[in-house]
């Protein structure tokens, strides 16, 4: 082994351990290591909101912001008081634009599939009886 210019080794694995958390034996040639096996990470897989809902409802809830946007009386939905504003100051703060249509065009294909969604899981098989 060179040990100014240290090359990566293949290293093959031994008979798999007997708890996924404890290291195992990895031999490379004739020397053989002690290392821990890689896991994958915590929360890769877990499912959420789009990005793009999460940061509108970060939009709307900031309460330093109801001049410009807020929820309506009965918190249902949201207004745009100051569309000007809107787009200057908090679309570029959440979003990598400042485009008021393209977020009105976003918004809209979320509402759309969330129409969508509850019309043919909830309303469709009534339909059909």
């Amino acid at each position: 082994m060179n040990y100014l210019y240290p090359v990566k080794e293949e290293y093959l694995e031994s008979p798999p351990p007997s708890s996924s958390s404890s290291p195992t034996t990895l031999t490379a040639g004739d020397e053989s290591t002690m290392v821990p096996l890689p896991r994958p990470m915590e929360g890769l897989h877990e499912v959420g909101p789009p990005p793009f809902l999460t940061k509108t409802y970060d939009a709307v809830e900031d309460p330093t912001t109801s001049h410009i946007v807020s929820w309506s009386r009965g918190g249902a939905s949201f207004v745009v008081w100051d569309p000007h504003a809107f787009s200057r100051d908090l679309l570029p703060r959440y979003f990598k634009h400042s485009n008021f249509s393209s977020f009105v065009r976003q918004l809209n294909t979320y509402v759309s599939l969330l129409f969508s969604t509850v019309f043919f899981t909830r309303f469709l098989p009534l339909l059909w009886d």
